[in-house]
Parts: C-alpha cells; structure tokens; sequence
C-alpha cells in the first residue's frame, strides 16, 4: 500500500522516521528543502551557502530525530537550525576576513510573488526597505513570505510567543509599507 507522503502531518512522518522509515526523510525534505532555500538565500544572497547550510540542517535533523517530539512538527525546528546555522556561518567568515560584510540582500521577488512584485516594484528599493527594518521584524517577515511559514511555526523558531509574533508581524508590514510610501 503506497502512503500519499503529501497528506501525512509532519507527526506522522516524525514517527515513522524515529522508526527507521527512511522514505519518512525523503518526503519532510521535499516539504521543507524549498522553503528553507529561499528563505536562506534571501538572508545571505549567497545560493551556494544557503544550499550547504539546508544540508546541514537536515543532517542534524536525522542526528537529533529520536529526541524530538512528533507532535511539535518539523518547521520550527528546521527554521531555527538554519536561521542559528546561517548566523554562525556569517560569523566565521567574518573571523576568517575581518570587515567583511555581509553579502547583499537576495532579492525579495525570487521568492513567491509579493505584493511589491505585482506593483512591479523596483528590486532595489524593496530590497532596500526590507534591509533597514530592525532585524526582529525583518526575521518574522523573512520566515513568514520566503520561508512560507504559519505564525505558529515562527514562534517556535524564533522562541517567541504567538502573540508577540503576530505584533511584530503587523508593525513589520506597516514600517514596510512606509519603507516603501505605501501610506
């Protein structure tokens, strides 16, 4: 009998890996792999790191499989590991290259089709806008329209509470909205 792996929960599949399911692996990558790049890619610009660094993650999923709880689902670990993977790979190049900065912004519109992309808003300048919003807002809009995650899953990634999410995520639209004098 062939299991339909896109109507499993993530429990299901957490399950079935933590029993030795290696297929239960395959089909949490293919669900995850996608979201992970973009929203890595537009952290750092960088393709080929970002795709190092969802390799990474999904080692360490495997690694630390049995000691996770099923119930919590997949995303908010997943998203955590490689936003704190990506931060500390940013860090050790800069000890490797002191003063180097941070490669520039990806741009925003390769990843689904936003609000600025059917505006045919100029790359730069949203590009730009996301940039200068203080980072905690920049992280809860970054997870929530490139890494396509629910608010629930980033509240655990980011180890805030769902009602502190849901804040930021509305003053982070706003300032992005006059960011860009949309208001």
């Amino acid at each position: 009998m062939c299991r339909d792996e896109q109507s499993e929960s993530d429990a299901e599949l957490i399950r079935r890996l933590q029993a030795g399911d290696i297929s239960a692996f395959d089909a949490l990558f293919n669900k995850y792999r996608r979201g992970l790049m973009a929203y890595l890619v537009q952290r750092c610009s960088d393709h080929a790191l970002a795709e190092d660094v969802v390799q990474d993650v999904f080692v360490r999923f495997v690694e630390h499989i049995q000691g996770l709880h099923p119930e919590r689902g997949a995303a908010g670990w997943l998203y955590r590991v490689a936003r704190n993977r990506m931060i500390d790979t940013v860090r050790r190049r800069r000890d490797v290259l002191p003063g180097a900065a941070l490669p520039e912004q990806a741009d925003p519109l390769q990843a689904p089709p936003g609000e600025a992309l059917e505006r045919g808003e100029d790359t730069a300048r949203v590009r730009s806008a996301l940039a200068r919003l203080p980072e905690k807002d920049r992280d809860v809009l970054t997870l929530r329209f490139f890494g396509d995650l629910a608010f629930k899953d980033i509240a655990t990634t980011l180890k805030r509470p769902l009602g502190t999410v849901l804040w930021q995520s509305r003053r982070a639209l706003q300032r992005l909205r006059q960011e860009l004098d949309y208001e």
